[in-house]
This record gives structure tokens, C-alpha cells and sequence, in this order.
């Protein structure tokens, strides 16, 4: 992941840290099941960046962020997979 949380988070914090890894394994199944096992590490780390990327924008420019999605998925049902996949996600990382 892109940062190394064992130096600056309390227990708390590197428990829901490891959560988050988790989450993003298992989000991430299919793609690694279709890879070689030696890049994995690199998918997890891209993985983890756009994610944050994601939510930066997410959080600090919500419009760009809805525009954003619909430039990604154009049909409807696309982004209802998308949200539904999104709610799982989070559930499964914050509990």
C-alpha cells in the first residue's frame, strides 16, 4: 500500500489499516486470480493509489467526482454495479 502504517498509528488505527488491506484483496480477486503472482504487489499498490485518488477527489470536489464517473461509466447500470460494489467495499473496510 502506499504508506507504512506500523510507525505512526496507534493499535486502533493498524487494525483498521489491515481491514482496509483486507478489503482491497478480496476487492481485488478476480484481477489477481488472472495475473501472474509476481506482479501482485505492484496491482495492490496501483490499486491503492487510485483508490486514494479516488477519494481525495471524492471528498474535496464532489461535482468532478460525479463527473468523473459518468466519463468512466456512461450507462446507468454501470454505475449502479459501481455504487453497489463501492457500499461493499466500505462496509467490509470500516466493518
Amino acid at each position: 500500500m502506499t504508506t507504512d502504517p506500523t510507525h505512526t498509528t496507534s493499535p486502533v488505527e493498524n487494525a483498521g489499516w489491515h481491514r482496509y488491506g483486507r478489503a482491497l484483496l478480496r476487492s481485488m480477486t478476480e484481477v489477481r486470480a488472472e495475473t501472474p503472482e509476481d506482479v501482485h504487489p505492484l496491482l495492490m499498490e496501483t490499486a491503492d493509489y487510485w483508490l486514494s485518488v479516488g477519494l481525495a477527489i471524492g471528498t474535496e470536489q464532489p461535482e468532478a467526482a460525479v463527473q468523473l464517473l459518468r466519463l468512466i461509466e456512461t450507462e446507468e447500470p454501470g454505475r449502479a454495479e459501481l455504487t453497489t460494489d463501492a457500499e461493499h467495499f466500505v462496509t467490509e473496510a470500516l466493518g
